[in-house]
């Protein structure tokens, strides 16, 4: 992995830089869904779709 498994709650970056990167995100995102709002894990929410945004938009989604 790259930087999306270096988030950090002082820090709480992401960047989706290739496929396994998405892949691990759209699963983060799925453990962290219901987070409660303020929370370290609603910020990393946010972050982590933001990165995914911005990889979607860079590069076209492989399905399967």
């Amino acid at each position: 992995m790259t930087a999306v498994a270096e988030l950090k709650p002082d820090t709480l970056t992401a960047c989706v830089k290739c496929h396994e990167d998405y892949r691990y995100a759209l699963q983060r995102i799925g453990e962290i869904e219901d987070a409660k709002p303020k929370s370290v894990e609603a910020l990393e929410l946010e972050k982590l779709k933001a990165a995914i945004a911005v990889y979607e938009a860079r590069e076209p989604v492989r399905t399967g």
